[in-house]
Formats: structure tokens, C-alpha cells, sequence
């Protein structure tokens, strides 16, 4: 549990930061993708059945959450003894009390977030709470919890020590350099907002902070970045690079307060140790409170207004790779780029291999059609863009199944070697060799196994073919030694 936790200790306790590196960018401030918190959805209360579903009983209250966010989900999965009867229980309690600001100087728009530090009997409902008490984790039943919200889904085990670390001040880094190698988020938040070709520097925002009304003040709360890529190598997605912003000292406010989180790689914090990897998404969490005497029960931390500071990257992102059309003869991929590089790579080879040990091919559009690759067989594909001979974007990944031939259909796909087409592909005319061979006709079939065409060309060394409509198309040329096979890519 402790692999997310790493981040707070990296940027809570140090200065982390590299001004060298941050003072020669030039930067633009972009609107966060849901950090207005404009748009809130509803969700009704979780409920269990008793007595065959004649009876409801809600769990927990209906609630909000800002559009793209989410708050850590207890799972409760028991038989629960209640006046006689044994009901089956298996819910995913929110646990977090947040609601929308439309009162407090909201500094833009008309709504920001509050997050409130609470108990677990403020989320689950009387009767609920009643049935399930002597179940729950009793730390849990007493103690006062911050609320945490975050872009994305993040797993409640992961969030108690991930807060503990927050109160340590420890300078201590061995345990993060040790653990690093093995760290997969996955296991421990997943989501997110693309960075989309833009390299993060800062996210900015504007705060309150209203204690309770009992006196007690002196608390913090944090916002978080974390900053994750999908390794192509390991299949993994990993963290390569954070900040935190803590508030400490929160006392009762009126105004809106500007707030900054700065980003660092953690090949800035250690260059000897990591290389650096731009990150191609980021996380970003909001905690109500932190405080090391004890969180505050009733505080409430607002947030409005996050913009991130981020940076064009150079040759941009590869986004969307997917396949565009896979049928019996071909596989089409294509892809987008958020710049325009000179050229893109592809590496492929069937699901498994190691990027470095497959088929590389240059191309210079953003798709590529293959055409002789096995029939029902798995294969891996990896693209990133060039730009120059100095930047290149990050590579991607897409897993793709190849088609295959209906049982009905008796074409074989192995392509000839014999057979020579060009242009290949073509606008809409090509002319067919036959190098040599004693071709007798020729038939062109579409994917589907159907004959579109057939020709004699018997005494002929080479032919014109005329395509009927753009596609892959596959040629089958009769010879007197047997048939030859061979695709024709119609533009």
C-alpha cells in the first residue's frame, strides 16, 4: 500500500524543484479539464433488498460530484444478521462528504468545491449504519476522515497511509529509490486527464478554508499532481513525475486565496537514477484536511479556479492509435498526432515481443495498412513520431487480433513472390506481371471471398487492371503450375 505514498515524502518534506530547468520553458496557462467545477452529476443513494426486493433500504444519501471526479468507495460484501433475517449485503459505499459552493465570492463561474472532513455515520443512512455497525472497521466508525476527491478512481486502502505521510516530516528517501523499479499505479489509482502533446509545468488555484466554529484551527489540507505514463516495455503504467501543494497553517477565511502546485519529474529529483519520460496523463487529488493533531471534524477546505501551466511538447503526442479496419487479407491502423511530425515509426510482431526486438517500418502518414500478417493471431503494435533528428514523441500501444477467413472462403492468403503489382496501393489502375509465369486468367475477389472480376490472359506477360472502388482487394492469378495470390490496395 505504501507505493503511492512515496510522492508526499518527495514533495512535502524537500524543495524539490528544479529552477534551472523551469526558468529556460516558456509556458501557457490552460483551463484544467473539470477544474471549474461548473457541471455536477447527481447519484442516487446505494440500497439493499430484503424480503425478496419488497423492501428498500437506503445505504447511503444521494450526493454530487463535480463532472470528472470521483472520491474513494468503501466495499462492503457480508451477510448481515437484522431482526431475525440474514440479508446478503454487497454495496460500494462513496465515502466523502462534497457539495458544491455557490455562495462564498466563488471567484469564477458559479460553482466551486467543497470537501468536508467527516465521520463514516455522515455518509451511511440510520438504518444502514445500525445493521452494519458492529461489521465496520471500528477505526473507521470513530475516527474523523478528510474527504478526498480526485480525476479519476483511487483504492481506499491506498488513501489512509497516503494521508499518514503527510503528517511525517522525514527527509529519508532510500525506501523511494528501493521501490521505484516495481511501482505500478494501476493497482492503485487509474484515470485521469491527457496531457494531450502538453508537457505539465504548474496548476494553479484559488482556495478557502472554514473551521468549524469551535475555535480550533491550525489545520491543512493539499492538492496533489501525479503525473503517469503507460510503459510500452513493461505494460505498466507508472508514475514518473509529481508535486503537492500543502496548506498549512489553514485558519478561517472570507476571501479566495491563489494557490500553486509545481510539477518535477522524478528524473529532475534523481538524475543519476531515473531517466526522464514526459508524462502522457495526470491525476490530480484534492485532500479537505491533514493535520497532523488530528483531522478536524466539520472543516472544510473550498477550491475553484484550477488551471494547469503547461508547456506545447516539441513533436507533440501520438493519440487515438486504433484500428481503423481489420478483415481476412489486411490490417489498417491509423493514429493522431496533437503537432505534425516528419515521420512516424512502427514496430510490431506478434503479442508478447519486447519493444527493440520487433519489424520497425518508417512511414510518413498518420495509417498504415499491413498486408501479410498471420490470420487470427494477436499482434502488438507500438508508433511514435519523429521530428527532425532530435525529438520524437513518446511510443504508444495497440493489441489487435487479426481476422480470419470464413469457413466458406478457400482463398489462400500467402502472397506470391512471383506476382509483381504496381502501383501498390493505387488511385484505381495497376498492372500486374506475371514475371515469367504462364498465366492462364486472373480473378479479383473482395475481402468477403466475392469475385468482383476475372480476365484472360493467356500469352500475356503483363495486364492493366482497373479496380471498382477504393479497398483491399485480393488477386489470384491461374497459372499452369497452380494459382498465386497476391493484394491490391485501392486509394
Amino acid at each position: 500500500m505504501k507505493k503511492i505514498v512515496f510522492l508526499s515524502v518527495l514533495f512535502v518534506c524537500t524543495g524539490l524543484f528544479a529552477p534551472s530547468v523551469r526558468a529556460q520553458a516558456t509556458y501557457d496557462t490552460i483551463d484544467m479539464p473539470f477544474g471549474m467545477f461548473e457541471s455536477w452529476d447527481s447519484y442516487p443513494a446505494d440500497s439493499l433488498s430484503i424480503m425478496g426486493g419488497m423492501i428498500k433500504i437506503p445505504v447511503n444519501y444521494d450526493y454530487e460530484l463535480p463532472t470528472g471526479w470521483s472520491v474513494p468507495r468503501y466495499r462492503l460484501s457480508e451477510n448481515l444478521e437484522y431482526s431475525g433475517m440474514t440479508i446478503p449485503v454487497d454495496v460500494s459505499l462513496p465515502v466523502a462528504v462534497v457539495y458544491p459552493d455557490t455562495i462564498k465570492n466563488v471567484p469564477e463561474g458559479n460553482r466551486a468545491l467543497v470537501a468536508r472532513t467527516f465521520r463514516f455515520e455522515d455518509v451511511v443512512s440510520p438504518t444502514a449504519y445500525s445493521m452494519a455497525e458492529s461489521l465496520l472497521d471500528s477505526t473507521l466508525t470513530s475516527m474523523v476522515l478528510p474527504s478526498i476527491v480526485i480525476t479519476g478512481q483511487i483504492n481506499l486502502d491506498s488513501v489512509i497511509p497516503l494521508i499518514d505521510r503527510l503528517t511525517v516530516n522525514s527527509t529519508d528517501m532510500s525506501w523511494l529509490l528501493n521501490m521505484m523499479d516495481s511501482v505500478d499505479m494501476n493497482a492503485y489509482l487509474s484515470g485521469g486527464f491527457p496531457l494531450d502533446g502538453f508537457r505539465p509545468g504548474k496548476l494553479l488555484g484559488k482556495y478557502i478554508y472554514k473551521d468549524p466554529g469551535d475555535g480550533w484551527d491550525d489545520d491543512c489540507g493539499a492538492v496533489i499532481m501525479l503525473g503517469t505514463r503507460y510503459d510500452t516495455v513493461e505494460h505498466r503504467r507508472m508514475l514518473v513525475g509529481a508535486g503537492i501543494k500543502t496548506l498549512y497553517e489553514l485558519y478561517d477565511s472570507i476571501n479566495y486565496e491563489p494557490f500553486e502546485v509545481e510539477y518535477t519529474s522524478l528524473s529532475s529529483y534523481f538524475p543519476e537514477s531515473y531517466g526522464y519520460y514526459e508524462a502522457d496523463s495526470m491525476v490530480v487529488m484534492v485532500i479537505s484536511s491533514c493535520s497532523e493533531k488530528g483531522f478536524q471534524y466539520g472543516s472544510r477546505l473550498y477550491l475553484d479556479q484550477l488551471k494547469m501551466v503547461s508547456q506545447p511538447m516539441p513533436c507533440g503526442r501520438v493519440v487515438n492509435l486504433h484500428s481503423e479496419e481489420n478483415a481476412p487479407f489486411y490490417l489498417h491502423i491509423a493514429w493522431n498526432n496533437t503537432s505534425l511530425p516528419d515521420r512516424w515509426e512502427i514496430e510490431y510482431g506478434k503479442s508478447g515481443f519486447r519493444r527493440g526486438f520487433g519489424t520497425t517500418i518508417t512511414v510518413n502518414d498518420s495509417s498504415y495498412i499491413f498486408a501479410s500478417l498471420d490470420l487470427n493471431t494477436l499482434y502488438d503494435f507500438y508508433v511514435h513520431g519523429l521530428c527532425g533528428d532530435t525529438a520524437e514523441t513518446e511510443w504508444v500501444f495497440l493489441s489487435v487480433l487479426t481476422d480470419s477467413i470464413p469457413a466458406h472462403q478457400a482463398i489462400d492468403p500467402v502472397e506470391s513472390e512471383l506476382v509483381q503489382l504496381y502501383p501498390n496501393p493505387t488511385q484505381d489502375r495497376c498492372t500486374i506481371d506475371f514475371a515469367g509465369l504462364k498465366a492462364n486468367s486472373v480473378r479479383l475477389y473482395d475481402p468477403q471471398g466475392r469475385l468482383v472480376k476475372e480476365m484472360d490472359v493467356k500469352g500475356m506477360e503483363r495486364v492493366a487492371l482497373t479496380l471498382p472502388s477504393a479497398g483491399v482487394f485480393i488477386l489470384e492469378v491461374i497459372t499452369d503450375e497452380g494459382k498465386e495470390y497476391k493484394r491490391v490496395f485501392g486509394l
